[in-house]
């Protein structure tokens, strides 16, 4: 086993500026989080180890600085947040949702780069790979058992483009299972054909439409949203999920201009569920996980396959098979299952490209 690696991470962190002070609001933010989970001051402060006296001067020191309460303090009742309060924590929850995958790639690139100044070993498995929460609990099970892995979140075309390039060495994708199986493949197709590749499965998860909870638009298709004047959070072009969004449009003949607030875009399902759950928008396509994540409800309208690929040639790589002996452990497949809208049914099975998708063979 390698060992643990020291590695470089990158945070992104809400401050307050104002006549000269300068006050990171990460402990604050996390006193908030606990008020709203436990319902008072008392309760959250024990939870993070802080005294009562503590936490409510910060508290006041923070209403202070701000102008405005965070807090609604009622006998008998606890502590009740305020909307300035709720605000801030929805804005700290979609600088996470979607700068995180950002973040972690930037700190990867520079992990490298100070490797080769400390003339540190840089043998490293580049992974090119579209954001997902299976993905991202493989590569935290690499990072724990200390296997050198430097990912990069791509939309599932750039992924597949820098495998084609040698820009990496395993790169993911995700392709629906049914009748948009092949129309998808298509927009592949040009990088793919005759590749000699190999693919893991990593899960199959269920894609749907987030919409605010108890659906109060009353959205059940993708007809629904210009019907409804709905606000629509979209993905970026070049995404899996976005080329599943246009093929969907164009198979029930919506024409996109109608969708309302179609040029939102954000870079990750939880993102995308983040701005919904903001009031930002109404609906969005995304991966049922990322409904639960922020309390949406989801409508179900899909299942796809999240998949690994690799070139035959590097399929011996000692790096390479510590990954897919992670992916086909019990341990790994018990996280996939505990994924809301996850099946681990096909998880860690290893198939030639062709014999994967033979249309591409």
């Amino acid at each position: 086993m390698v060992s643990p690696m020291k590695r470089i991470s990158i945070a992104p962190q809400l401050r307050f500026r104002h006549d000269g002070n300068d006050l990171p609001l990460d402990k604050v933010l996390s006193l908030l989080t606990e008020v709203q989970t436990h319902g008072n001051l008392q309760a959250a402060s024990q939870v993070l180890g802080q005294s009562y006296r503590g936490a409510w001067g910060h508290v006041k020191e923070v209403e202070s600085l701000m102008g405005a309460p965070l807090l609604t303090m009622a006998r008998g009742r606890g502590a009740v947040l305020t909307p300035l309060a709720q605000r801030l924590l929805w804005g700290q929850k979609r600088l996470q949702a979607r700068l995180g995958p950002l973040l972690e790639t930037m700190a990867s690139e520079l992990q490298t780069e100070l490797d080769d100044l400390l003339l540190q070993e840089t043998d490293q498995l580049r992974l090119f790979a579209s954001h997902g929460l299976a993905v991202a609990a493989l590569v935290d099970f690499a990072g724990r058992a200390g296997l050198p892995i430097d990912v990069s979140y791509r939309g599932s075309i750039e992924a597949i483009a820098a495998l084609a390039k040698h820009e990496c060495e395993v790169a993911s994708f995700h392709v629906p299972i049914g009748a948009l199986a092949e129309p998808v493949l298509d927009q592949y197709m040009p990088l793919l054909k005759g590749k000699s590749y190999r693919v893991a499965d990593v899960a199959s998860r269920r894609l749907g439409l987030l919409v605010a909870r108890g659906n109060p638009l009353g959205i059940r298709t993708l007809a629904d949203l210009p019907r409804t004047g709905a606000r629509f959070a979209n993905r970026e072009r070049g995404s899996g999920t976005r080329i599943i969004y246009d093929l969907l449009l164009a198979q029930d003949g919506i024409d996109p201009t109608t969708v309302a607030g179609a040029e939102n875009i954000e870079f990750t399902h939880a993102a995308v569920a983040a701005y919904i759950a903001s009031g930002r928008a109404d609906a969005g396509l995304a991966i049922e996980a990322a409904a639960s994540q922020f309390g949406l409800d989801f409508i179900p309208i899909l299942t796809e396959r999240y998949c690994l690929m690799f070139p035959e040639s590097g399929s011996e790589s000692p790096h390479l098979q510590a990954l897919l002996e992670i992916l086909q452990s019990g341990e790994y497949r018990q996280a996939v299952h505990a994924i809301p809208g996850y099946s681990e049914g096909a998880t860690g099975r290893v198939t030639p490209l062709s014999e994967a998708f033979p249309s591409l063979g």
